[in-house]
């Protein structure tokens, strides 16, 4: 209480300057994580909000790699660690059509980790990426879990990008699966199988109908399916 006196005495007509939460908490108490611990409830019991301290929250860094920064442009967002590593290693040989499609940026989503770096796009990456026409575009496991990121990422921000899924890079996933009779892994125990129809009505009927069999077999089609050789 003494230490939040002693702040606000320095700066009788407001802050001005925002600061991160740990930033701001080490200036007021000395210790970056105090805010979080207790700091809050000291706020509140004198009638003061996380607001008037100026402070913002900070998300993990979102991995990307841009091919190229011009605007509009295409940005794929990738699930898993792999595939973004070898999408990257892909542009960096000089290469950015894949399946057809030219792609600028990738980015790593890190699976459900996209949300909370999603929320802090703008402050996450460059200004060339926020572009209002740029193509956002969404590739991850073709299972239960996956098609959900993609239709909760996609409503939780609808009224900021038009995500949409990077169809040749699934059509690839199924016909490869197809092609070389691969035999695929069981559906991880546990997964929440209540997907809509946002993520399906993007097919044309002879895909939908494959990655719906694979989902009634309890199968799915890791993404990893995908090597560096296939783009």
């Amino acid at each position: 209480m003494l230490s939040l006196s002693r702040f606000l005495k320095k700066h009788p007509e407001g802050i001005e300057t925002e600061l991160s939460v740990n930033e701001r908490s080490f200036q007021v108490w000395g210790k970056e994580k105090f805010l979080k611990k207790g700091g809050e409830r000291i706020l509140k019991n004198v009638g003061l909000t996380l607001d008037f301290l100026k402070v913002y929250e900070t998300t993990e860094p979102l991995p990307y790699y841009s091919f190229d920064k011009t605007t509009p442009q295409n940005v794929v967002i990738i699930e898993n660690k792999d595939t973004f590593y070898s999408l990257r290693k892909f542009l960096l040989s000089g290469k950015n059509s894949i399946f057809g499609v030219n792609i600028s940026t990738v980015i790593y989503g890190g699976g459900k980790t996209i949300f909370k770096s999603f929320k802090d796009f703008k402050l996450c990456v460059e200004p060339y990426l926020t572009h209002k026409e740029n193509t956002i575009l969404y590739l991850g496991d073709l299972d239960y879990e996956g098609i959900l990121i993609y239709e909760n990422l996609r409503e939780a921000f609808k009224d900021e990008v038009n995500l949409e899924p990077f169809i040749e890079g699934y059509k690839e996933m199924i016909d490869k699966y197809l092609r070389e009779n691969i035999d695929l892994p069981t559906t991880k125990e546990g997964q929440n199988r209540g997907i809509k129809t946002l993520f399906l009505d993007y097919f044309q009927d002879e895909y939908k109908k494959e990655i719906l069999k694979v989902l009634m077999m309890d199968k799915y089609i890791p993404q990893e399916i995908l090597t560096i050789q296939d783009f």
